[in-house]
């Protein structure tokens, strides 16, 4: 339900903005794709994670299974539209992927060894690639078309999916409450129209492993924020990860310049 009314008022926000700005819309046969790449990144994500989580997936183990998400992106990119990683930034991503599991470890130890459905861990895994494949897929044809007419469309379209997860799990309930309307907010400003937004813009920009490995950032920084906004604990051995997997995302990020030195290079070369 949360999901639907985020989708449905992103959806209405975009396209009153790209109305305003005067920004053309898909044309007719383009839509589909634009459907797919917003339930694929924004609704098939987000309800296959909430359903395997609210089933008894232990956060943790969800976690877990989303570090493989830049992995997935970097193979689904080079089959998809032959994008290719450097070894540098494999590096940069598997050390970020070791110091992940170090600030996730708390939650493994805690809850990992709770008893849970495998069909659970394999519904978030089906989460886990659905956002994969969904971000590869910004990349492809619809990469050219304007971005806030396509945040409309496809938020329109993850909206339409998340109605049909509600219906299907029978779930109706929305609790009317300052907290409820304050959730909705931040998911549709903050998580939407900053966090996707950013997303897609940067997926249009740079190579999709690149914007996957930043991804990994997301659990360090949500530790340091718990650590300083809500008093949580940091233990040593997560603080450690912090670092490792900051320094493997600087890792992998170094790898652009020296491929661009070396395209100059080359080209002064061949001139």
């Amino acid at each position: 339900v949360y999901l639907t009314i985020r989708f449905t008022a992103v959806a209405l926000l975009f396209f009153v903005l790209a109305k305003a700005l005067k920004r053309p819309f898909p044309v007719r046969k383009d839509l589909p794709k634009h459907f797919l790449a917003g339930t694929l990144l924004n609704a098939f994500y987000l309800s296959l994670a909430y359903i395997a989580l609210a089933q008894g997936l232990p956060a943790g183990i969800m976690a877990l299974i989303g570090a493989l998400q830049p992995l997935l992106v970097t193979c689904l990119a080079l089959v998809l539209i032959k994008e290719r990683t450097s070894l540098l930034g494999m590096i940069g991503m598997l050390i970020a992927i070791s110091g992940l599991l170090l600030v996730i470890s708390p939650s493994l130890t805690s809850d990992g060894s709770a008893s849970f459905s495998p069909w659970l861990a394999l519904l978030g895994g089906a989460g886990v690639l659905s956002l994969a494949l969904g971000s590869v897929y910004q990349k492809m044809s619809i990469a050219d078309s304007d971005i806030v007419s396509a945040m409309a469309v496809q938020n329109f379209a993850a909206a339409v999916v998340s109605g049909a997860f509600a219906l299907a799990l029978g779930e109706h309930l929305f609790v009317v409450s300052w907290q409820s309307f304050a959730l909705v907010t931040w998911g549709v400003l903050v998580l939407s129209c900053g966090g996707v937004f950013l997303l897609i813009w940067l997926l249009r920009k740079i190579p999709a492993a690149r914007v996957s490995t930043l991804m990994l950032l997301v659990p360090p920084l949500a530790a340091i924020e718990g650590y300083l906004l809500f008093n949580e604990s940091l233990s040593p051995l997560q603080i450690a990860g912090i670092i490792v997997t900051l320094s493997g995302v600087l890792l992998s990020r170094l790898t652009w310049p020296l491929m661009r030195l070396k395209d100059r290079n080359t080209l002064r070369i061949n001139g």
